[in-house]
Parts: C-alpha cells; sequence; structure tokens
C-alpha cells in the first residue's frame, strides 16, 4: 500500500471530521425532530381532550335545556313561489341579417338602431362573496377529532343515485320511550358519547371531499340517520339534528300533536313551499313537507358556534348517469350544433333544490363537467380569433334561438327558475333561465363582467366590454353594460327591446 502523504492525511483527517460533526447534526436534528413530535402528539392529545371536555359540557348543558318544557310556536303556511309575470312568447327581432353569416364570417354586430342610455337601475344587489368557493360554511365549534377508529366495515348510503360510505355498525343504538322533553334529552346525552365523534368526523370529511353545499349534507345526514333507525322514525330525527348541530348548523326540534318529531331549518333567506316558524329574524323550517302543523311544541335554544343554512349552490361529485343526448343548434350559425347529455343524478338534485330567487346562486352554480365536456369545446371553436363583441354575439344567438321558450307556469304550473344544467334538460325554458345560461358562459368563456337586469316582467342580462361597444347600455358603478337579451330573439349586443328601453331595471352582480 502506498504511504499517504502529508497533504492527502490532512484531506482525510479533514472528511473524517466533516462526517462526524455531519452525523452528529443528523443525530441532533433527529432528536429534535423526535422531541417536536412529541411535543405536537402531547399538544394534540391536550387539545382533544380540552375539546372533548367543552363538548360535553356543551352537550350536557344543551341537553338539561331540552328537559324542560318546549315553547309552543305557530306555524306559518308554507308560501308559494310568487307568479312572475313574463311574456306569453319571446320577444322578436325581425330585422334578420341577409345572409346568415357562418362561424367563419364576420358575426353580424349591427349597433341598436338608436342607441340609448337605460334609465339607471333602481336596486343594486351584490353578492358579498364572489365564488361560491368562499362561502362560509357552518362548521363544528372545534375540529373533530376520532377517539378511535371504527374496525367495522363500511356501509353505503345513498343520496340522489351516488353512494357513501360509513361505519354505521360502530355505534350503539339508542332508541327513544315517547317523543317527551326527557326522552328526547336522555337519546341526546347517549349520542354525546365520544364513540360517536368518528361518526360526525365522516359526515364532515364526505362534506368536503363530494363538495356539498349545505342542502345536500343536510339530506346527506337525513340518509345516515334512516339507514340507523328507519325512515320516519323519531329516532331518526332526534340523530339527524345532532351530526347537524355538532356539524354547525342552526337546527331546532319540533313535536307536533300526535307526537312526531320533526327537524326544523334556520335560514335568513327565503325558502319556498316548506312550512316554518320565525323567532329573533330567523325562519326555521321544517324540513319534511308532508306534515302540515298550524303549531309545535318546540326546543328553541341555539348551540355553541351555530350558523344559518346558505342557499348557496355547489355542484355536489354525484355518480355519473347519463340522460338521452340532445341536439342544441344556433339559427344564425347553423354549424354551431353541439350535442350534449346531462346528469339524471344532478337533475334529481336540483329537482329536490329549495326554491328561492337569489338568481346569482343560480348562475354561480354553472354547468357541471358532463355538459362542459362537450359544450365547451365546441363554443371555444366557435369563438376562437373573434372579437369579445363578436363572440358575446355567437353565444347569444346560441342561447336565443337553441331553445325552445315557455313559461314555468306552462311547464310546471309554478315560478321555478332553472340552474344551467336544467336549462338543457327540460324541454322549455323562459327569459331568466335563458339569462342565468348567457351569463354564465359569458363570464366562463370571454372572462367578462355581466349583469342580470331584473324588469317587472322581464329578465335580461348586459354585458361589461373592455374595449368600447355601440348600443343600448346601462351604468353600472360607472362602468357601461351592454344590454344583451337573450330572450330578444334575433337581436345583438346593444339591442334593448323598445318597450324596456325606459325601463330601470334592478341589476344584479357577481
Amino acid at each position: 500500500m502506498k504511504r499517504l502523504t502529508l497533504t492527502g492525511l490532512a484531506l482525510f483527517m479533514v472528511a473524517t471530521l466533516n462526517a462526524q460533526v455531519e452525523d452528529d447534526w443528523l443525530k441532533k436534528m433527529k432528536e429534535e425532530q423526535k422531541d417536536a413530535l412529541k411535543e405536537f402528539e402531547e399538544f394534540k392529545q391536550q387539545a382533544y381532550q380540552e375539546y372533548e371536555n367543552f363538548r360535553k359540557q356543551a352537550n350536557e348543558e344543551y341537553a338539561r335545556f331540552m328537559e324542560e318544557s318546549w315553547k309552543i310556536f305557530d306555524i306559518q303556511p308554507a308560501e308559494e313561489p310568487p307568479a312572475k309575470p313574463k311574456p306569453p312568447v319571446p320577444l322578436v327581432d325581425n330585422i334578420d341579417p341577409k345572409p346568415a353569416p357562418t362561424l367563419d364570417s364576420k358575426p353580424n354586430t349591427r349597433p341598436a338602431r338608436e342607441t340609448v342610455r337605460v334609465p339607471d337601475p333602481l336596486v343594486l344587489t351584490e353578492i358579498p362573496r364572489p365564488e361560491l368557493s368562499q362561502v362560509e360554511r357552518p362548521k363544528p365549534v372545534e375540529p373533530i377529532v376520532p377517539s378511535a377508529v371504527p374496525m367495522t366495515a363500511a356501509q353505503n348510503v345513498y343520496l340522489y343515485g351516488s353512494s357513501f360510505s360509513f361505519h354505521l355498525d360502530n355505534y350503539e343504538m339508542p332508541t327513544l320511550k315517547d317523543a317527551s322533553e326527557k326522552s328526547v334529552a336522555k337519546m341526546w346525552k347517549q349520542l354525546s358519547d365520544p364513540s360517536y365523534d368518528y361518526l360526525i368526523a365522516e359526515c364532515l370529511q364526505q362534506r368536503e371531499s363530494r363538495n356539498l353545499c349545505d342542502w345536500a349534507y343536510v339530506k346527506l345526514t337525513q340518509q345516515v340517520a334512516e339507514k340507523q333507525f328507519g325512515k320516519d322514525t323519531n329516532e331518526a330525527i332526534v340523530m339527524q339534528m345532532y351530526l347537524l348541530t355538532q356539524s354547525g348548523y342552526k337546527m331546532r326540534i319540533g313535536r307536533d300533536n300526535a307526537n312526531h318529531l320533526m327537524l326544523l331549518m334556520g335560514s335568513k333567506e327565503k325558502i319556498f313551499r316548506y312550512q316554518y316558524f320565525q323567532n329573533g329574524g330567523i325562519k326555521f323550517y321544517i324540513l319534511d313537507r308532508k306534515y302540515n302543523s298550524k303549531s309545535l311544541h318546540v326546543f328553541d335554544h341555539a348551540f355553541p358556534g351555530e350558523k344559518s343554512l346558505s342557499l348557496a349552490v355547489t355542484q355536489p361529485n354525484l355518480q355519473v348517469e347519463k340522460t338521452e343526448e340532445r341536439t342544441i343548434k344556433s339559427k344564425r350559425y347553423p354549424s354551431l350544433s353541439v350535442k350534449v347529455q346531462t346528469n339524471r343524478n344532478l337533475i334529481d338534485f336540483y329537482n329536490d333544490y329549495p326554491i328561492n330567487f337569489n338568481w346569482h346562486y343560480y348562475s354561480l352554480a354553472s354547468l357541471s363537467p358532463a355538459i362542459k365536456d362537450s359544450l365547451y369545446p365546441a363554443l371555444r371553436k366557435a369563438i376562437e380569433g373573434k372579437t369579445d363583441l363578436e363572440a358575446a354575439n355567437i353565444l347569444l344567438n346560441f342561447v336565443q334561438t337553441g331553445f325552445q321558450y315557455q313559461t314555468d307556469q306552462e311547464q310546471f304550473g309554478y315560478e321555478r327558475p332553472l340552474y344551467p344544467d336544467e336549462t338543457f334538460f327540460y324541454p322549455y325554458c323562459d327569459c331568466e333561465d335563458r339569462s342565468i345560461l348567457f351569463s354564465c358562459l359569458v363570464r366562463e368563456l370571454l372572462g367578462l363582467d355581466v349583469v342580470l337586469l331584473d324588469y317587472p316582467i322581464h329578465i335580461a342580462t348586459a354585458v361589461c366590454f373592455n374595449e368600447p361597444v355601440e348600443g343600448d347600455y346601462l351604468v353600472v358603478d360607472g362602468k357601461n353594460y351592454i344590454i344583451s337579451d337573450p330572450t330578444y330573439i334575433g337581436a345583438v349586443v346593444g339591442q334593448c327591446a323598445p318597450k324596456y328601453k325606459t325601463v330601470s331595471p334592478k341589476v344584479i352582480k357577481f
């Protein structure tokens, strides 16, 4: 073996020393990480125990109030959606461009025959949150941390044709002796056992992973409770109320003269077709519409941290059951023809959704992937290379002429706005349905601001372009919004129907 030179020996010693230093540093880091993890676990266990103690105390106090006599409240009859007068037939602009342009030619963008500034709007209604993903959902008082993971096999609970997995065999099934205050309070105490923490955690996890809005979450907890105790049982009502209060929702429970328990849901927003009682500025709606009560004994006590239900819609992640294909074709641009299919399960969800007149919720619900996958590529191809005005006119005529017009009263027998997916499902649509769909397309495909115009007997839209556009307009927040009416058949962007040129609409902003 060759003798090491002095320089080589020095380098060897330096390397050995560096390796030793690095090894000592790694050991120290591992020890620090181990201590940090141990400290974190101790903190987590302490936090969980503090939460358990707080929650236990909150539920014990809640159960004590529950044992006292419940107040009698007069129940108000369900309100039917007010019939909004609408044109029996769509408005038609008889001046059609000749010959009809193709998508390859410059789309017709003729300005209105007389440019008019529509009178300033009477009311401005603005959404406090621009995106549904930012809607503040009710939350538990503290995060739910399961004390033990159940070892039982998962069971499927079904909602709108879709399965949701829960470990339901892990829990005891308390029963009610009767519907009295004391019996309900006793069952509440039994449900407050920490063993139910994991079920609450599973419900909340499903709410997030399946993108469930408040209403969908309410319906899911109903299915969970009925899976445990059976449909139309008082035990299922108490179980569902327990799950919802622990999830942060403002709920009440009531009893009628026949000793049926009923769940009531608190909402600041008006919900049609459901009975309710009102207290403290909040309406509590009876979730089960089959009951028709004039009065109820109600346990009217707030649970810590409770929040009212929001009617904002997020599309739940449901299993896809495609409907038959439907062809939507533009009259002015015949080459723009799209075959679409909707998700039947999503249609069932919308059909079950409480009717409300928060028009912005309908538009922000957007379209489902089932429709976007076939519709948006065709529309993007049609507007490719076009100016914003040209593209808006293509989308406007697509909505104007691709659907058959009929009022809600004619199609359903009552007032019922449609979510964008529903417009592609039902055979007919009216002015607000078209405006909701058009506003959705303009925002998502063109990235332009759009508002809904609520006239006394009509709903239309107006678009804010990034460049000057001629035509009828109104001013909102100092910006010009160009009238674009999806029910004024044949009209282009900038053409307001003559009968509305002097009418001040309500403006609904996004």
